[in-house]
């Protein structure tokens, strides 16, 4: 079931044509989205969904989905998508690991990663693992949580079994950070940087480039992790600000950084607008988050959240003179690197 607000435009043809039609790589892979079927989510309390702008912008999207937005998105680009579940404790994550394992299995999407809770047995994991079509996994603070940004450990959802166990399969890690102090808050260094001493053949992406989503807190982070940092990939998922972006672009090595969007939460019209260490999100669409800080005139003129995000980052792309082999490597060629199969 697609969602009654997605409407393209004529201003968002537009939009394509002017500034990304001719810069995205011809060919692309999205390394953080979500599938799954509506009936995996039944079970989600309306409270959460209350409680969570993300969730009430859009927390279903079946393959099949995904194809028509992203056909609609990019009519002109071989795209393919890096897929999990919406991780949600209430969800039917079992189920819904099924289905994005059999979407890889018949090549609706170019790699399925298998959510895991901290309390599945290595045995299970491993099954999983080896005899279906996944390749890596995806933790969730809120496996344990139920809370943005709770104040846990990594270990607690991601305990250190289940990383000796991915380092020994090949097997990356999708990972979200906990804590409202987002990456670079000191238990977050402390642990990332154990997991580099530990696990030093574990591949792992950082989501959201670590939840830093203004300057002020991916300055720290750089600042903290010193040369640890360099062991760890990151994708871009959400992430909009045109000086994270920069950072990025400048403090990392460009083979460390997956293009992501976290689609089907960014299928409005908006942009965002920040404050130092917090993000406004400014959309057209009647969500019930939605506080309509502009007028009605102004956002009549937004395009998709999707499109300012991608424009954002291949202005920077292009501020740091990165060349079109460099840029199809963060759009397309880090991801196969990261996420090709080796078992």
């Amino acid at each position: 079931m697609r969602y009654d607000y997605f409407h393209y435009t004529e201003l968002d043809r537009k939009f394509y044509e002017e500034h990304l039609k001719d810069r995205i790589p011809h060919e692309f892979i999205d390394c953080h989205t979500h599938i799954n079927l509506m009936e995996h989510l039944v079970d989600v309390p309306k409270e959460r969904i209350a409680d969570d702008w993300a969730l009430q912008s859009g927390m279903h999207m079946s393959a099949d989905d995904a194809k028509f937005y992203y056909d609609t998105f990019f009519p002109d680009q071989k795209w393919n998508i890096v897929a999990f579940p919406f991780p949600i404790r209430e969800a039917h994550l079992e189920e819904n690991n099924e289905y994005v394992a059999k979407c890889a299995d018949e090549g609706k999407i170019a790699y399925g990663l298998m959510s895991i809770k901290p309390d599945y047995s290595l045995e299970y994991i491993e099954r999983e693992l080896t005899t279906k079509r996944f390749s890596g996994v995806k933790p969730y603070p809120d496996m344990v949580s139920g809370k943005k940004g709770a104040e846990i450990s990594i270990f607690q959802f991601m305990p250190h079994d289940q990383l000796k166990l991915m380092e020994k399969l090949h097997m990356p890690i999708v990972m979200h950070l906990p804590r409202a102090g987002r990456m670079p808050d000191d238990n977050n260094i402390k642990e990332l940087k154990e997991i580099r001493q530990k696990y030093p053949e574990l591949k792992m992406v950082i989501a959201h480039l670590g939840r830093c989503f203004t300057p002020y807190f991916f300055k720290q982070a750089v600042e903290k992790m010193g040369e640890d940092i360099h062991g760890f990939y990151f994708d871009t998922a959400a992430v909009l600000n045109p000086e994270v972006h920069r950072m990025a672009l400048e403090k990392l090595s460009h083979k460390k950084i997956l293009f992501g969007t976290d689609i089907p939460i960014f299928l409005w019209h908006g942009r965002r607008k920040w404050t130092e260490t917090s993000y406004i999100n400014l959309a057209r669409e009647d969500f019930m988050w939605n506080k309509h800080h502009e007028s009605k005139e102004i956002e009549a003129g937004y395009t998709f959240y999707v499109y300012e995000q991608i424009n954002n980052l291949l202005n920077e792309m292009e501020r740091a003179n990165l060349s079109r082999k460099e840029t199809e490597d963060i759009f397309c060629n880090n991801a196969k690197e990261v996420f090709n199969r080796k078992i």
